[in-house]
């Protein structure tokens, strides 16, 4: 039995046994006529808690003492919260059995109960003053009363339950519990409908139906027969639950034992994603005693039946005995089967020899299960051999020496060959932990772990290494799983949902159609269907990459901050994007996010930035170079050109950084900045990724015309700056060469040359003061008025 129904039966107990003891006390000491001031002080004085007596009080005295109350309430110790309150209840105690000290109680009825049980994180709960004896009261001597109840009926009791020790808190309520003669070792009848509305642990719902039961108050055992019992609603880690449970149990409280006959549960529900319906579980006789390390089965049968994701599957168990006692033990073998699937069905069946060893450890030798699939889609043949350990103490079971084999032929992979050899353990309580190596088509691997099925989603802790792992040689990538320009391509985050946990992933290397990384290291963990990738590392395109990145199932969004530092750019562009539109090596940063269910919605949601710091490459497409060097005649003509992108030209730079803030998909930089030993580029842009172009203009100024690419031909456009404007698509970009601005800055600069050549030359002439005199008598202009009108006619 459950702790918390326990104490919640030993508080309503406490109760009932605190009104039998106050009726004995009112009849024996006071005149029904003054009972509720009497009994309000002794409460307020003995204990600080609040009584309140609205309703009638009645009292009889023999042949039984008899008490009914109305309208009673009691407050919390030294508060004015409320502990518990009655609509009504009556009481009837026999006496002459209680003068020969046995508490013989005719009938307990009940109705319209509330009662709040509290305990603390100290263990101090709200009912210890009423469990203590009174101040200045002697203790008990002689042998405790004999307790015999003929009758107990109960309806509309409310217990509010809050246990910070055994972390429990919610609500329960009777709305009928009846019984007839309750008492040491004596059968007697039940009937009980309660409900349950506990936060933790999480139980929701009704248990109802009768049985025989028989207590034993000395040792604190029960015996259950006839059981009819029904449970519908939620319990921790599974929902939707329609279970009945037929047979006998017995609970030996003074052995700590359990024994079960003619055990019968049926089950449907929902758990770990599968809806069970239809499935039972059959034991003829069952026995587990710890203190004489002592386990039986007999006759066990397991048939789970149910669904999941649509999917049907299903599970046979066949033990008929296991016998164990200290180290002697007998037993037969075991046998059963699992199906799985429609289109493609999986069929498992398994068994074994028959068992040997202790309580300890049951060995169940030459485990062996044969799994097959014969799909038109999927084809699998495999084994595993083991050897079954149970522990029952541990209530745990090892799987030791396993050995596993498997061949599968998929259309999603290349024909697959898994070997794999370790040990597992599953316990009872919902948990697993396995130790595992082997190989994958000769990746070799190992992973150990453990697993919680506890919960509604299982929790999984992990580490999983593999010395190299080439993909290409598992998966089956057709053209269009390869290639990643599809729009329409849906994004789907759901799995992440399936499972929580804590990933640890190490590959020395790895290769995934043209990606080559090597020495991986990613750590990660997933709750509630957010993936966090806290870090991640590599090394790929000559450099090294490391970041973080994180993925919300529930909106579909994704993030991505990384930093790649020594990498190809050409190599990079050419596997990320499938691009050669750069060369050269240094840093990419990039700190993006975006949201969507398709690879186009991702791309037009796309917002975030980006640092590009590029070091001795070429900006492929256009050799401006050999462009410029047309100087001559399209200054003549003076008409812009306009140029096509070629595979085979490229402009060499030095250096080459830019920096984007990316909003809505479009990528754009005002600080574009590239250097050569004969050029300077700057200028701004946008490069639209949801449109594949790019558009944007920069100033290329020719330098250092001695040195460089076709230096020596660049001299007549030494100092100037010539506007390119480029537009289109990544794959044929158009630049155009603004010829037409050229020569305008190529002739203001030439005259401003010659002006300052030419002023330059008179302003360095030094004036003869006779000479710029006038003769005596003489008219006409100074020698000063005649330079400034030189200096007006150089500037016209």
């Amino acid at each position: 039995m459950p702790a918390w129904i326990r104490r919640t039966a030993i508080a309503l107990g406490v109760v009932l046994l605190v009104l039998a003891a106050g009726a004995v006390w009112l009849v024996t000491r006071f005149d029904p006529a003054d009972y509720k001031s009497v009994a309000i002080e002794w409460m307020k004085t003995h204990h600080n808690r609040t009584l309140e007596i609205d309703g009638p009080i009645k009292l009889s005295v023999f042949p039984r003492l008899e008490v009914r109350l109305a309208g009673v309430s009691l407050s919390e110790a030294g508060r004015a919260d409320p502990f518990a309150a009655l609509a009504e209840a009556s009481l009837a105690v026999e006496v002459l059995p209680l003068l020969r000290g046995r508490l013989a109680v005719d009938r307990v009825e009940a109705q319209g109960v509330r009662l709040v049980l509290l305990r603390d994180a100290k263990g101090r709960r709200n009912i210890d003053d009423l469990l203590r004896p009174s101040a200045g009261a002697e203790p008990a001597s002689g042998p405790a009363l004999e307790f015999d109840m003929s009758r107990i009926q109960l309806s509309d009791v409310q217990a509010r339950v809050k246990d910070e020790v055994a972390g429990i808190d919610g609500e329960l309520v009777l709305k009928e519990l009846s019984a007839g003669r309750m008492a040491s070792q004596v059968e007697s009848s039940l009937r009980i409908v309660a409900q349950f509305g506990f936060k933790t642990p999480a139980l929701k719902g009704e248990l109802s139906g009768s049985t025989r039961i028989t207590p034993d108050f000395a040792t604190g055992s029960v015996r259950l027969s006839d059981m009819d019992l029904g449970y519908k609603g939620d319990a921790p880690g599974a929902s939707s639950i329609d279970a009945t449970l037929k047979g006998a149990l017995a609970w030996d409280g003074a052995k700590s034992s359990l024994a079960a006959n003619g055990l019968v549960l049926r089950l449907a529900a929902n758990a770990a994603g599968i809806r069970l319906a239809g499935s039972s579980l059959s034991i003829e006789r069952f026995a587990l005693d710890p203190s004489r390390k002592a386990f039986a089965i007999h006759q066990l049968q397991l048939r789970i039946k149910g669904s999941q994701a649509g999917t049907p599957l299903a599970l046979e168990l066949d033990w008929p005995e296991l016998d164990v006692s200290g180290d002697a033990l007998k037993g037969s073998a075991m046998a059963g089967k699992i199906s799985y699937g429609n289109e493609m069905p999986l069929a498992v069946t398994f068994k074994s020899d028959a068992p040997s060893g202790s309580f300890d450890n049951v060995r169940v030798p030459a485990f062996e299960a044969r799994v097959s699939s014969s799909g038109a889609a999927r084809k699998i043949i495999g084994s595993l051999r083991s050897e079954l350990v149970l522990q029952p103490e541990k209530r745990s079971a090892l799987l030791d020496k396993i050995d596993i084999q498997l061949q599968l032929d998929d259309p999603g992979f290349k024909p697959l060959a898994l070997g794999l050899k370790g040990s597992a353990t599953v316990a009872a309580a919902g948990s697993a932990k396995w130790n595992l190596a082997g190989d994958i088509n000769a990746n070799r691997f190992n992973t150990e772990g453990t697993a919680g099925f506890a919960g509604i989603t299982p929790n999984v802790k992990t580490q999983l290494r593999f010395q190299s792992l080439d993909l290409n040689g598992l998966l089956a990538l057709s053209p269009a799983t390869a290639s990643s320009g599809s729009g329409d391509a849906p994004i789907d985050l759901a799995p992440l949902r399936g499972i929580n946990g804590t990933f640890g992933v190490r590959v020395g290397s790895l290769a995934l159609r043209h990606y080559r990384v090597a020495d991986i290291s990613l750590d990660a963990t997933l709750d509630a269907g957010m993936l966090r990738v806290a870090s991640f590392k590599g090394k790929a395109w000559g450099g090294t990459v490391d970041g973080s990145a994180f993925a919300d199932a529930r909106a579909s969004r994704v993030a991505l901050k990384a930093g790649a530092d020594g990498v190809n750019i050409n190599a990079l562009l050419k596997d990320v994007a499938d691009k050669d539109l750069l060369d050269g090596s240094g840093r990419v940063d990039v700190d993006i996010e975006s949201a969507g269910r398709t690879v186009a919605e991702l791309k037009s949601r796309l917002k975030g930035k980006a640092v590009l710091q590029l070091r001795d490459g070429a900006v492929k497409g256009i050799n401006l170079a050999k462009t410029l060097r047309q100087a001559k005649a399209a200054l003549a003509l003076k008409q812009d050109a306009a140029i096509k992108a070629s595979k085979t030209e490229k402009t060499d730079f030095s250096e080459l950084n830019a920096s984007f803030q990316i909003d809505a998909g479009v990528a754009r930089s005002a600080d574009l900045e590239l250097k050569s030993p004969y050029l300077r580029l700057g200028g701004e842009g946008a490069v639209d990724i949801v449109k594949n172009r790019i558009d944007g203009s920069v100033r290329a100024t020719v330098t250092d015309t001695s040195k460089g690419q076709d230096g020596a031909d660049l001299a007549a456009l030494k100092g100037v700056t010539v506007p390119v404007v480029l537009s289109g698509p990544f794959d044929a970009i158009n630049w155009k060469l603004q010829w037409s601005g050229v020569v305008a800055a190529a002739l203001k600069s030439q005259a401003r040359s010659e002006i300052e050549n030419r002023l330059k030359e008179k302003l360095g002439q030094r004036l003869d003061p006779k000479a710029s005199a006038p003769a005596a008598g003489a008219s006409g202009p100074s020698a000063e008025e005649k330079l400034k009108n030189k200096l007006k006619g150089l500037l016209k």
